[in-house]
């Protein structure tokens, strides 16, 4: 098997899903053999808006011949990761480069988890809703966009409340009795606003 691990190997991290890796190749009387390429070990070492550490699962990623460089994909938002550079010739891989620390850059939120109206009364609606499964960041609001609708599906004018992130559940009062709300309900980062969710609810018609 090879004898050297790549040497000098720097990571460019490009935006919050993809990094780009690249390497000195190793001098080929090391390789002792055919140059068949290098190889990418990289994972996930832990998310930074979560503390949580689950079990590591490692990637490979493979680069024919003599290239120097590759492109990482699919990596996670906000999220601590190392990787490794080894080569590889026709009997195995050689030994793993150090292992090299990046992070990626904070992304924009999957969309809350849940949203659910409650306690319908005359004038007011209670909203619920769960936190993103995936705050790719660190959360800095929530946005709730709602409009009436009318018996002939007309929307009417669009209400827009920012909520802190810290918040679970919103009364909203001064509404029409016995009429029907759209609600359009996202998160965001610092990054911008997530995939929204929406759902709808119709105030009481009488006491």
């Amino acid at each position: 098997v090879p004898m050297v691990a790549p040497g000098n190997v720097q990571v460019h991290v490009i935006n919050s899903t993809l990094a780009k890796v690249h390497w000195d190749p190793v001098p080929l009387k090391t390789v002792r053999g055919h140059l068949q390429g290098y190889k990418v070990y990289y994972w996930k070492v832990q998310s930074l808006s979560r503390r949580s550490r689950r079990h590591v699962e490692k990637k490979i990623l493979t680069f024919r011949g003599n290239k120097t460089f590759g492109m990482l994909p699919g990596l996670e938002p906000y999220s601590s990761y190392k990787l490794n550079v080894r080569v590889v010739n026709g009997k195995g891989e050689g030994p793993a480069s150090p292992d090299k620390v990046f992070k990626t850059p904070e992304g924009v939120p999957s969309s809350p988890s849940f949203l659910k109206i409650v306690n319908p009364t005359l004038d007011s609606l209670t909203l619920e809703w769960g936190s993103p499964t995936h705050p790719n960041g660190v959360l800095t609001s929530y946005i709730l966009k709602f409009q009436p609708i009318n018996n002939t599906h007309e929307l009417g004018p669009l209400v827009e409340i920012r909520i802190p992130a810290n918040e679970s559940s919103l009364i909203l009062k001064n509404l029409n009795y016995s009429t029907r709300y759209k609600f359009y309900f996202n998160a965001q980062t610092s990054v911008g606003s997530g995939s929204q969710i929406t759902e709808e609810a119709v105030t009481i018609m009488d006491e």
